[in-house]
């Protein structure tokens, strides 16, 4: 159906996580220290110590004490200390990281500019913990925490309207992360079949330069197609036609709704024009032929005044489309049917004629004839299809099975030419 997404798990900076950690420490004792509070500024003083479980079990006492008020100074203590063992191989497994994530957050409400530098700081080193996470759980197939982990990076790149970290050295590769962090989330919720969650989140992975990939647009198309939802579909099609022409995949989808929407004239357009770029290309060769092979056998049955020019055409395409491929039970089938089909209509005119004039009688061997050319020429293909399909009938697919079936079934009418092993 789909290539499943390829990601990178993006690595922290060295630098940028020393410089985090610093900047929290020289942070914690230049302008908190002063504060006096009797839970805050022990907690700090053993951050700076490095010892981080007598910090934390200060921190949390603030926390849980009726007198402290959770203000930015405490929150930013407990971000500084949880962030600080995070980075500690003892306490890593805890993901502290999330709840020192929590306590930024509120900082921002109550107070966006409070120790911004360090804050900001603070909130990458986070973003890239969450994307590791993320892209993590997505390999290893926990589609539903992956897109949760992924919402954090998001959350944090689009404060203040996705400004609030353009001055850092680091913000484009931010963008790059960010632009990943939904790929994800619209890869696991897709690969989920959640539908009406991956679309709007493809929507953005293929309409950011970053992400902007045959496979977004394949996803999103095929997503739109599972919803019935085919005006939406042809947009995203004719758009990443224009975006990616050369895209195989993309291009087949253009196909595809061409022949289940009728249109056989645009779509011979289409296929001449992939063939142009392609003429080597079998399956493209094969959809030339069923297409001329629809347009002189219409369904209705009104066959056009150029219908015999059209069943030359799809004939030669058949026949160039075996030279390419001579053993696929498809093409064999399909150009075995192309004559057998004709040949039943030619069969019906001859069943028409009711007189028994000399002239009536001249003309049912007239069309007789013709329709034993043609069941002529199709048993070969129905034969050589017959082989190919019997030697895997355990394991076809539905389609491959109908075509089994009807092969079997030309074959026994036309008994003649049966292989002695099919009766």
């Amino acid at each position: 159906m789909v290539n499943k997404f390829s990601f990178i798990v993006f690595l922290l900076a060295t630098g940028l996580w020393t410089n985090a950690v610093a900047q929290s420490k020289s942070a914690a004792g230049s302008s908190n220290s002063a504060g006096g509070d009797k839970y805050v500024a022990p907690a700090l003083t053993f951050l700076k110590a490095n010892d981080l479980e007598n910090a934390r079990k200060e921190i949390d006492k603030a926390f849980s004490s009726s007198e402290t008020k959770a203000g930015p100074k405490t929150l930013l203590a407990k971000a500084q200390i949880y962030f600080a063992m995070n980075n500690s191989d003892k306490y890593r497994d805890l993901n502290l990281y999330r709840d020192g994530t929590k306590a930024l957050f509120k900082i921002i409400d109550q107070k966006p500019d409070y120790e911004k530098s360090t804050v900001d700081q603070l909130l990458l080193v986070s973003a890239y913990l969450y994307y590791n996470d993320g892209a993590k759980a997505y390999n290893d197939k926990q589609l539903t925490m992956a897109p949760e982990l992924m919402k954090n990076v998001v959350k944090i790149h689009e404060l203040n309207d996705g400004r609030r970290f353009e001055h850092f050295s680091q913000a484009k590769q931010f963008d790059t992360i960010a632009a990943y962090a939904y790929q994800v989330m619209a890869g696991a919720e897709y690969f989920s079949g959640k539908y009406d969650e991956a679309i709007p989140l493809l929507v953005t992975v293929k309409n950011n330069p970053i992400t902007k990939t045959p496979s977004a647009y394949d996803n999103l198309i095929y997503s739109y197609n599972i919803q019935k939802s085919t005006a939406k579909a042809y947009e995203v099609i004719e758009e990443a036609r224009q975006t990616f022409p050369d895209d195989m995949v993309i291009r087949n989808y253009e196909l595809n709704y061409f022949i289940k929407n009728g249109n056989q004239e645009d779509l011979l357009k289409k296929t001449d024009e992939a063939l142009a770029k392609d003429p080597k290309n079998a399956d493209l060769l094969f959809n030339e032929a069923v297409i001329y092979m629809n347009m002189a056998n219409p369904p209705d049955g009104k066959k056009p005044e150029n219908s015999g020019d059209l069943n030359s055409k799809a004939e030669d395409a058949f026949q160039r489309v075996l030279v390419m491929d001579p053993d696929n039970a498809s093409y064999n089938y399909s150009f075995a049917t192309f004559y057998y089909n004709r040949a039943s209509d030619i069969n019906d005119r001859m069943n028409a004629i009711k007189g028994a004039q000399d002239a009536d009688v001249k003309k049912q061997e007239e069309l007789k004839g013709k329709a034993d050319a043609l069941l002529t020429k199709a048993m070969p293909y129905f034969e050589k299809a017959y082989a190919l399909l019997s030697a895997t009938a355990n394991t076809l697919r539905d389609e491959d099975k109908k075509a089994y079936s009807a092969t079997m079934l030309a074959l026994i009418v036309n008994s003649s030419a049966i292989p002695h092993n099919v009766l």
